[in-house]
């Protein structure tokens, strides 16, 4: 168990899926996490790998940031999304036992709360918690569709900024509340597009240039949400 600071329960009190939770809910899940600390670069989730007995499991992230990312037979590699703290992940593997489909690794020092299998095999034996659960994966499926959607209809410009107002609410389609600075590189959300960082770079200005976005190192700040919205609307 971690201790649960206010800053920590501030930012677990952000994600929609904790938030919903029935108090005692909540404070069984935080008793049941052990404290990790990973070093930036380091991998908290391996791709193919089956879970490991200890100090894995289902994660959350405390303080740091995390890259979920594919890399193919080949090695070419895709980040998927930028988990920040309060996000919760790694559930999958828990719940079908086949090996993990993606790697989680730490763009910087993180420190994460971790429920291994046996602990939330305890935790699912409590079928309201299991009902829980299954919000939270579908709430990941109807991201990845939409996702999918955007990849497969949507112009590069619709999808840039449509990316960019979820990336503001964390990858979380029920979240309410907004963040108006999005920290990612531009080779992360390049990855993430799957668009050159040329494109990227050209749909960007253009975002700029209406009012929607401005931009500084490492990070993009929504100007305008509603200019945003607009674009993202377009097609």
């Amino acid at each position: 168990m971690f201790a649960l600071d206010n800053s920590i329960h501030f930012s677990l009190m952000l994600n929609p899926w904790f938030a919903s939770l029935e108090p005692q809910q909540r404070t069984r899940l935080v008793q049941v996490c052990e404290r990790k600390v990973v070093k930036a670069g380091q991998a908290v989730m391996e791709q193919d790998t089956r879970l490991r007995k200890r100090m894995d499991g289902l994660y959350v992230l405390v303080a740091g940031e995390i890259n979920i990312c594919v890399t193919t037979l080949t090695g070419s590699e895709a980040i998927l999304s930028v988990i920040k703290p309060g996000q919760w992940f790694g559930e999958l593997a828990l719940v079908d036992r086949l090996k993990r489909e993606c790697e989680a690794r730490a763009v910087s020092e993180c420190v994460l709360g971790v429920i291994d299998s046996e602990a939330f095999s305890l935790l699912m034996q409590d079928a309201a918690f299991a009902a829980r659960l299954s919000e939270l994966l579908a709430s990941r499926t109807r991201l990845w569709v939409s996702l999918l959607e955007d990849f497969l209809l949507r112009s590069a410009r619709a999808r840039t900024a449509r990316r960019l107002l979820l990336l503001s609410r964390h990858d979380d389609l029920r979240a309410e509340h907004s963040f108006k600075e999005v920290s990612v590189s531009q080779s992360a959300l390049a990855s993430m597009l799957g668009m050159t960082r040329q494109t990227l770079a050209q749909q960007l200005r253009v975002l700029a240039d209406l009012g929607a976005i401005t931009q500084g190192y490492g990070r993009i700040e929504i100007a305008s949400p509603v200019a945003l919205m607009a674009e993202a609307t377009a097609g």
